[in-house]
């Protein structure tokens, strides 16, 4: 049978309708995971540089949300059209890949002489990175040796859907029938969704997240099809088409009954941006700012040398208190 692809239905008021008639018959039944691909690669930034500097202990960052702070400055900075963004970006990718950080000069090789000034938090990212690129480079080095697929699929983003899928639905606490479309990514990374790789997986996201209730089991192997013959993983087809061509070209006129459908069935994790999260007025942005200018500072000799535990408590209590003001 044909593939339906939402871009060709949406070009058209019967199209259009079918999609619609699809989700209504199926609202309360399905979950959509739906990321912007370059926040999602910029969260890799506080992953891959920041945390293997903290591995004995990253928790705090996490419950601060300082990682989605990390993530948010990179992502405007690479869209930035007066910056070096296209450079940076090209080099990052070319580092998550090869695990080289011999490919991210950008990062690892920062020339900027003593902080001074209220700098651009990415060139404080910079700094970091510059600062403890040996320590960084030891611990990426290890991701091949770790992970089934050696790395190979870091940027991709199935895995990263699947696992919250299988988190969502293991809530039902029945054994999972789980069929895919065939990927390459899914296949290399089988073995680490059942028994030991999953459960450090959970551990990992309980201890730095807090996360609860996660976990899953399977009622057979993951089953990998062509889904131009298989009806059930269309129809998913669908909805994540329907998701991608919403999200960049705006919901048509007459279909918002079917884009509240959808809405409810958006999986929190979905990862969006949040302009919230670095506005500079705001206490919680002051905080992170902060911090980060404490850990660059670090990174090249000049920090406060109080652990970063303590630092927090002295930078909010100053911005509580109004002492603390960034001009």
């Amino acid at each position: 049978m044909p593939e339906l692809k939402a871009s060709k239905l949406m070009k058209s008021n019967q199209g259009r309708r079918l999609i619609s008639h699809i989700v209504e018959k199926i609202d309360g039944k399905f979950a959509i995971n739906a990321h912007d691909k370059l926040l999602a690669l910029c969260g890799w930034v506080f992953e891959y540089i920041f945390e293997p500097v903290y591995q004995h202990d990253p928790r705090i960052f996490y419950q601060k949300n300082f990682h989605r702070f990390i993530a948010m400055f990179c992502y405007l900075w690479f869209q930035d059209e007066n910056s070096n963004a296209k450079d940076a970006l090209v080099q990052f990718q070319a580092f998550m890949r090869s695990k080289d950080i011999g490919d991210a000069p950008f990062l690892f090789e920062f020339k900027g002489g003593a902080i001074s000034g209220k700098p651009h938090p990415f060139e404080l990212i910079q700094r970091f990175a510059t600062g403890h690129k040996e320590t960084i480079s030891r611990d990426i080095a290890n991701i091949k040796k770790h992970t089934t697929d050696n790395g190979t699929w870091t940027l991709d983003l199935s895995a990263s859907g699947l696992w919250s899928h299988l988190n969502y639905w293991g809530r039902q606490k029945m054994p999972l029938t789980v069929i895919c479309d065939d990927s390459k990514p899914l296949r290399a990374i089988e073995r680490d969704l059942d028994d030991v790789g999953r459960n450090a997986a959970i551990e990992r996201a309980r201890v730095l997240l807090g996360a609860q209730g996660l976990g899953w089991d399977f009622a057979k192997p993951l089953e990998f099809v062509d889904s131009r013959a298989h009806p059930s993983v269309q129809i998913a087809d669908i909805l994540a088409s329907t998701t991608v061509f919403v999200y960049s070209s705006g919901l048509p006129k007459g279909l918002e009954a079917t884009g509240e459908i959808m809405d409810r069935g958006m999986l929190q994790d979905s990862i969006f941006p949040d302009y919230d999260l670095v506005k500079l007025e705001s206490d919680n942005a002051k905080i992170d700012y902060a911090v980060l200018y404490e850990l660059a500072a670090t990174a090249e000799g000049r920090g406060t040398g109080v652990s970063i535990e303590e630092y927090y408590q002295i930078v909010e209590k100053g911005v509580s208190s109004g002492e603390l003001k960034f001009e």
